[in-house]
């Protein structure tokens, strides 16, 4: 048997857009067992085939035979906290596991060509903040500091948004302008994260392209940001692609914003998650 654990992953944290994640400490734990046909517990029926995004990377990372796969979810599924990287990158750390040959660099290169992109690949293999991006050879990523001072909160409504749904609403061209603003606000936006200036970080958190087009997408979006910046001191972005929400700040909700954020309609459940370590293998 091998057992595994893989991170919730913040993605794009304002203007970082599929280049800046952050993993979270809120786990999804995958036991995997030889069987002699492919057997699922904790997972959706609809998931219980070769089609499961676990399945897919552990062929994908040359996993043989089949197997039975026992799944503690704690991560919400299609709340843009990375539950997809964290499905990839289990199935292909189990795979090497398997053939013990066990190199996390080759398993973010397999987990960001099958997410397509690096944002949540990244924080879910290596943990912490991470800087992401394509380079001519494959994907490439740096770890990044955090201050200690900061403070991360997960608001999470229940309302369930696809991948698919978010980056169709996005336009397909932006104007210079805006581009080169988005490049200068991600770029200050890890300093902001680094030194912890609050200050900084309010006026870097500032996206435009793609939270004006995203944030229509989850009811109460605007009521929440209010509450929780006004609150905190801090700033609140859209995590990956919502509905989750992320409060970054030097210290948490008080009681009465919490109590006005949970008197709203979809049902908001608040976390308070540290920082996140990377896929891991917990026993064998």
């Amino acid at each position: 048997m091998v057992k595994i654990g893989v991170p919730a992953t913040s993605a794009n944290l304002g203007p970082g857009f599929d280049c800046l994640g952050l993993a979270l400490d809120i786990y999804n734990t995958y036991e995997v067992t030889t069987a002699k046909e492919l057997s699922f517990e904790g997972v959706d029926q609809r998931y219980c085939n070769e089609d499961n995004l676990f399945v897919q990377a552990y062929r994908k990372a040359g996993g043989q035979g089949n197997f039975h796969l026992s799944v503690h979810s704690e991560i919400p599924v299609s709340r843009g906290l990375g539950s997809s990287a964290s499905l990839y990158a289990a199935g292909a750390l189990a795979a090497l596991a398997s053939l013990q040959k066990i190199d996390y660099d080759r398993l973010f290169q397999i987990t960001a060509d099958l997410e397509g992109h690096p944002d949540n690949a990244a924080p879910a293999v290596y943990g912490g903040l991470t800087a992401n991006m394509k380079g001519t050879n494959g994907w490439i990523s740096r770890q990044l500091p955090i201050h200690e001072s900061l403070c991360f909160t997960a608001l999470i409504p229940d309302v369930e948004i696809s991948t698919e749904e978010a980056r169709g609403i996005l336009p397909a061209a932006y104007p210079r302008h805006v581009a080169a603003a988005n490049a200068g606000k991600a770029v200050l936006m890890t300093e902001a994260l680094r030194c912890g200036d609050i200050a900084l970080l309010r006026e870097a958190a500032k996206d435009e392209i793609h939270e004006p087009y995203r944030r229509t997408l989850i009811p109460g979006f605007d009521a929440v940001k209010k509450t929780a910046e006004e609150d905190s001191g801090g700033v609140l972005v859209i995590s990956g692609s919502g509905s989750t929400c992320l409060l970054i700040a030097d210290r948490y909700l008080g009681e009465a914003a919490k109590s006005d954020i949970f008197s709203l309609t979809d049902h908001w459940k608040i976390m308070e998650p540290k920082i996140g370590r990377g896929a891991e293998l917990l026993g064998k």
